[in-house]
């Protein structure tokens, strides 16, 4: 069952070019009776559409307690890296089991890799992201077959230790992530810049709280609580809530993000109103929960005065009719804030306080690029590293990330974007706005 493709017919050179690797999602009926889909990696004959072997590989994925908790377009991503290299496998090379592979197999398919078949290079990001679905794949495939199968290379081979430093709070902590094997990733393209300086968050919620209130809470959670913009859009109004000690003190707040919305749950448009990438219940940080529990307060107060249901099934933010708000509209409404209120104040700010010089890198680099509303994750993120002085496995359970793999890789993709964040100096001082109006 370990093979990639065996064939009895004498001709198979030939035959194996006519066929491809595919995932073919199934649909699994999970324990709350909704219908979610899991994939399903198969080997087709390409022309005819007819399956010659369902491999089974698919369960190699990822861990069965974290595909659990995975959404169907995350495992249908891994998916399809891993169908794309057993593709280049089958069509680039005479191997007939994935224990065969060499380093030598693998550091070819990422030079492979590098440029799709109608001759455009792939996107950095891409790339890497794939690299990493397959090198996840291959080490687990090793983990669990290296007592019955010869193969050519350890799994450890493809793993690469890094020691992180923080002078400041003098902690150390070494980190696993996969390794590049010496295969550099294509340089056609830039990383988005995502950045959101420390201070520039408190004027950008200064801006929302005078002209987007309904949405302010939305930017808050994402980050205080690094929520996701699909993920705010699913909370609703009960299930922000709070925890208590001894006389009624607040000692923190959960969100309840253990299921999809009961106002998505049989969503019939056309539009993806916004999925929750991973299943859980998440904290705000011990810093900002005062400041959650008070901007909630008044975003229920502000939904009863316009009139807006508030039962605890009833959708946390809602458009200008009352009906659920989408992902699409939520992150429009962003970033109509970001480049209308923010980045107008952000220059007459700056100008005032003769810091332009030193934020005008931002500044440009805005005006070419949006962020995406994704930056007020990377902004919790990056305040979890500089400012809370957590180890990376704490940060990795206050991200609410599937495995450690996802923290390292943001801390070895992003040191420079973490220094910048450490040494930014701007500090948003609200009476120079408030002077001027």
């Amino acid at each position: 069952m370990n093979k990639v493709i065996s064939f009895p017919n004498s001709d198979i050179k030939e035959y194996r070019q006519k066929c491809i690797f595919m995932n073919r999602a199934v649909q699994i009926v999970g324990e709350d009776g909704i219908m979610e889909k899991y994939p399903c990696i198969v080997l087709y004959e390409e022309d005819a559409d007819i399956p010659v072997y369902y491999t089974g590989l698919e369960r190699y994925l990822c861990h069965l307690i974290k595909g659990e908790i995975l959404n169907g377009k995350t495992l249908s991503m891994k998916a399809y890296a891993v169908c794309h290299f057993l593709n280049y496998i089958l069509r680039e090379t005479n191997i007939n089991a994935l224990h065969e592979c060499s380093l030598e197999t693998i550091r070819d398919f990422l030079k492979h890799m590098k440029t799709k078949d109608s001759g455009e290079g792939y996107n950095r990001h891409t790339w890497t992201r794939y690299r990493d679905h397959v090198i996840d794949f291959l080490i687990m495939y090793y983990t669990y077959n290296k007592d019955v199968l010869s193969f050519q290379f350890i799994g450890d081979e493809l793993k690469t230790l890094t020691i992180i430093k923080d002078e400041k709070h003098r902690n150390k902590a070494t980190i696993a992530h996969n390794s590049s094997l010496h295969i550099s990733a294509p340089k056609t393209t830039h990383k988005k810049n995502r950045i959101l300086i420390d201070g520039y968050l408190d004027l950008l919620l200064y801006e929302a709280k005078k002209y987007e209130p309904d949405i302010t809470l939305g930017i808050a959670l994402g980050a205080y609580a690094g929520l996701r913009e699909g993920e705010a859009v699913n909370v609703t109004c009960g299930r922000i809530k709070t925890l208590r000690r001894g006389f009624g003190v607040v000692s923190g707040i959960e969100i309840d993000l253990t299921d999809k919305a009961p106002h998505f749950q049989n969503w019939k448009k056309k539009t993806d109103p916004g999925t929750i990438k991973k299943y859980r219940t998440q904290k705000v940080y011990n810093d900002f929960v005062e400041t959650i529990q008070d901007m909630y307060e008044y975003h229920i107060a502000l939904m009863g005065s316009k009139g807006f249901d508030t039962s605890k099934d009833a959708p946390l933010f809602v458009n200008k009719q009352g009906n659920p708000m989408t992902v699409q509209t939520y992150s429009d409404r962003i970033k109509r804030l970001f480049y209308e209120r923010f980045m107008p104040s952000l220059k007459l700010t700056c100008e005032k306080q003769g810091t332009y010089a030193d934020n005008a890198a931002f500044i440009e680099a805005y005006e070419i690029e949006y962020p995406g509303a994704h930056m007020f994750r990377h902004w919790f993120t990056m305040y979890l590293l500089t400012k809370a002085g957590l180890t990376s496995g704490e940060i990795m359970k206050w991200r609410g990330d599937a495995n450690q793999e996802s923290m390292n890789t943001y801390i070895h993709e992003n040191a420079d974007l973490i220094q910048l964040f450490r040494n930014s100096s701007y500090t948003f001082q609200r009476q120079i706005l408030e002077v001027i109006l």
